[in-house]
C-alpha cells in the first residue's frame, strides 16, 4: 500500500539555500580531498612549522589565503602549487532511469525544463508521459515539459528501457555546510522527499522525529524500508514519516 501524505506544502512552495562555492586545486598532486571552509583542495596539504602530519582526509580548520599562484596560507597550515577559483562552481546533477517506474528528485529548482533533462545522447525522450508531483490531497499533478524540477519535492516517472538524462544543474541548492538543516523541510505526517545532498536516517538514539523512510526499488516495484544509519541520496525520492510535535 502506497503511504499517503498527510500536511506537506504545495509543490515547489519550499525555498533552498546557496550554491556551492569556489574551489582551491593543487596540481600535480594526488587525488585525496581535504576541505577549508567554502574552498574544495585535491591533494596533499604540507605542514608549515607546528609538526602536525598533513595529506589523505586531513580536514584544514580555517579558510585558505587568497593568492592565485605559490602558496596560500590558512593558520599553521600551507598550501603549495595552489590557486583559487574565483568563480562558483556549482555542481551538475543527471538522473539514471530504471525501466518502469522511477521515484526521483531534484536537490534545487532546475535550470533546464522536464523535457531537455530527461532525453538521452540521442536526443529521444528515456521517459514516458510527464513527471507527476503528489499534492496536499493525495491526487498527482502533472507540470508541463516546459517547467523546471521542483526543489526536493519527490516525484513518479515512467521509462520503457531506462537511460541516462542529459545535466542540469540545480538552482539555490542548500549545502550540508551552509548551515540548513534538511528535517526542518520535513512536515508531521507522510512526506514526499527528496534530499538536497547526501543525508544518514537518525536513529532512535538522535532525537529525531523520523518514524519512518521508505524508498521505491524499481526493479522489484516495491517498497522496501530505509533504516538507520543508511544514506538518503539527492535526486532519489523518498517517503519520510515524520511524528507529529509533542505537547509542551
Amino acid at each position: 500500500m502506497r503511504p499517503r501524505q498527510h500536511g506537506s506544502r504545495h509543490p515547489g512552495r519550499r525555498s533552498s539555500a546557496a550554491i556551492l562555492a569556489g574551489a582551491l586545486v593543487l596540481a600535480g598532486l594526488a587525488a585525496t580531498a581535504a576541505e577549508a571552509g567554502r574552498y574544495h583542495v585535491t591533494g596533499s596539504i604540507a605542514a608549515a612549522g607546528d609538526g602536525s602530519a598533513s595529506g589523505g582526509g586531513y580536514r584544514l580548520q580555517y579558510v585558505v589565503g587568497a593568492g592565485t599562484a605559490g602558496a596560500g596560507n590558512a593558520a599553521s597550515r600551507r598550501v603549495e602549487h595552489g590557486w583559487r577559483l574565483e568563480t562558483p562552481a556549482p555542481l551538475r546533477y543527471r538522473f539514471r532511469l530504471e525501466p518502469g517506474w522511477n521515484l526521483c528528485g531534484a536537490p534545487g529548482i532546475s535550470d533546464a525544463s522536464i523535457a531537455s533533462i530527461f532525453r538521452g545522447a540521442a536526443g529521444a525522450p528515456i521517459k514516458v508521459g510527464g513527471v507527476q508531483y503528489h499534492a496536499a490531497d493525495g491526487s498527482l499533478v502533472t507540470p508541463a515539459e516546459a517547467d523546471p524540477l521542483l526543489a526536493q519535492e519527490s516525484f513518479w516517472v515512467f521509462s520503457y528501457w531506462g537511460g541516462l538524462g542529459e545535466p542540469f544543474y540545480a538552482v539555490d541548492a542548500p549545502q550540508p555546510d551552509d548551515g540548513s538543516r534538511w528535517q526542518d523541510a520535513l512536515q508531521p505526517g507522510w512526506n514526499l522527499y527528496s534530499p538536497p545532498y547526501v543525508v544518514t536516517v537518525p536513529g532512535p538514539a538522535d532525537g529525531s522525529r523520523i518514524i519512518s523512510v521508505w524508498r521505491w526499488d524499481p526493479a522489484a516495484a516495491l517498497y522496501e524500508p530505509v533504516l538507520s544509519p543508511r544514506l538518503l541520496e539527492p535526486l532519489q525520492g523518498y517517503w519520510i514519516f515524520v511524528a507529529p510535535t509533542a505537547a509542551p
